[in-house]
């Protein structure tokens, strides 16, 4: 991609936010600057997928009887669900939100990065949770996943950070394990 094509995408990425009537203007603000964030640390990532979603995007609170997590996204019904209890107990909401747009970004009808049938779930969360650190850092009194973090690191220090971000834009979860057998790690 190169660069015309990038603004060309952000152009488009405004507009189908701008399109979205469940969105207020406050969060298709945010919404907006985080992407812009994310795009210039990875200015070579599609974002087709996540412009598409941007058209339709729903946001809805939860309770902790509903969903026990800050939030997830749900790519079967394009729905982002906020765990309002849990959100008010010192977590950073711009990390929270930065951490579901990355999942929006890697999300495919079957899988978010390189979490397939849940197998990586662990890996894929502590992935994004160290992308989201390094887009919008962590202003919370509250680290969201940090045993996930630990471990990716571990396992990042093995396979090296541009195959991780190779497998985890690419939905390629077979990349990666073939870098830790490459790596000599007993699986």
């Amino acid at each position: 991609m190169i660069l015309g094509d990038c603004m060309d995408m952000i152009d488009n990425i405004r507009t189908s936010l701008e399109s979205n009537k469940h969105l207020t203007r406050e969060i298709k603000d945010e919404i907006f600057e985080l992407i812009v964030i994310f795009n210039k640390s990875f200015p070579n990532i599609n974002l087709e997928n996540l412009n598409k979603r941007l058209k339709s995007l729903k946001i809805e609170k939860t309770s902790k009887f509903e969903k026990s997590h800050i939030s997830s996204y749900n790519v079967k019904k394009n729905i982002l669900y906020f765990n309002s209890e849990e959100l008010s107990k010192d977590y950073d909401a711009r990390h929270i939100m930065m951490f579901e747009i990355l999942n929006m970004i890697t999300s495919n009808d079957n899988q978010y990065g390189f979490n397939t049938d849940n197998r990586f779930l662990a890996l894929n969360v502590g992935f994004t949770e160290i992308l989201t650190n390094y887009l919008v850092g962590n202003r919370g009194e509250k680290l969201v996943y940090p045993d996930e973090a630990i471990m990716t690191n571990l396992i990042t220090s093995v396979v090296g950070f541009e195959n991780m971000l190779y497998a985890y834009f690419n939905n390629d979860s077979k990349y990666l394990l073939n870098k830790l057998m490459e790596s000599g790690v007993k699986l």
